[in-house]
């Protein structure tokens, strides 16, 4: 059944105003969006930030920061064929975008969309070979999202306001279940470590919350993850800690209900880390990195920063 708001004509007569399937499908799409993006645009396992941009025609472009805070942490011995392992993470995204006047007269509404996401799961790690490990895993995000949207011209003012609370100025919590299959790849190339991750998730999306009764969420995006680094030794070392360099190429590929929203399929990611080996150190961490990366896509770019530890 479509929700029903308020329209207040100039006369000051009070007369409802249907929220119809088309517009509880565009809302539903702006939340997905913001659902996925919190996973599609921290496709790095580490600590990490990131800021995107996005062109849109006739419309003002649309940016994207994320932050991530991820910990992951295996059981058993490293020789074991196969290891269990817990995971978890925490995540903040901001959406902020324009929406220009639809009869030309007037600034653009502003309108922000921010959520924050807490996560937790568990896998097992299968050593195939020496060479190749394989990883299912599932996990449980909590998200609350919250929309901020502004009326700036006379025709939003009269047209959208009406459905404040409903398609505009929402909050909503949602949950995200999201089995995953990982195949983790090594070679030895002689210089350096060939590295090669395949990966895919499937996230669905519920809500179990809302403000507006315009909004409910119930969806699936599937993710693919292709990475490939080569780790070479640079023969230098910091405090007793040898440095090596991994530059790498990803491509992500988006599937589902991510699609619409977020208006592209692929996401490509090309930089690279410098890696400190610090285990002989006599620390507890064996190794630490910091890296940098440029992520392009369909009208797309950005770029994302990150430091991580492997214990």
């Amino acid at each position: 059944m479509a929700a029903v708001g308020w329209l207040r004509c100039a006369e000051g007569e009070v007369l409802p105003l249907e929220v119809t399937p088309n517009l509880q499908k565009f809302v539903n799409g702006v939340i997905n969006e913001s659902v996925n993006a919190n996973t599609l645009f921290a496709s790095q396992e580490s600590i990490s930030t990131g800021r995107y941009r996005q062109r849109i025609s006739g419309q003002p472009d649309k940016n994207y920061t994320t932050v991530r805070l991820p910990a992951e942490t295996a059981l058993g011995e490293p020789g074991d064929t196969t290891r269990p392992y817990l995971m978890g993470n925490g995540a903040l995204l901001r959406t902020t975008t324009g929406v220009a006047p639809v009869d030309g007269i007037g600034q653009s509404d502003d309108t922000k969309t921010e959520l924050f996401a807490l996560s937790g799961g568990a896998g097992l790690l299968i050593r195939v070979s020496d060479s190749l490990t394989l990883a299912p895993s599932a996990a449980l995000t909590y998200s609350h999202v919250e929309n901020d949207y502004e009326f700036n011209n006379p025709y939003s003012q009269q047209n959208f306001s009406p459905a404040d609370r409903e398609l505009f100025n929402w909050n909503l919590e949602v949950f995200t279940y999201s089995p995953a299959l990982k195949m983790y790849y090594q070679h030895d190339l002689g210089f350096g470590a060939l590295h090669y991750n395949l990966g895919y998730t499937y996230l669905f999306n519920d809500s179990i919350a809302s403000n507006s009764s315009a909004i409910n969420i119930s969806s699936s995006t599937g993710l693919a993850t292709n990475r490939v680094d080569i780790q070479v030794p640079t023969g230098a070392s910091v405090a007793g800690s040898p440095i090596s360099v991994r530059p790498m190429f990803q491509w992500n590929n988006i599937s589902g209900s991510a699609v619409a929203g977020l208006g592209l399929r692929d996401l490509f990611e090309v930089g690279g880390d410098v890696v400190a080996e610090v285990l002989e150190a006599g620390t507890w961490i064996s190794t630490i990195t910091a890296g940098a990366s440029y992520v392009s896509g369909k009208d797309f770019e950005g770029y994302h920063v990150g430091f991580g530890a492997t214990f």
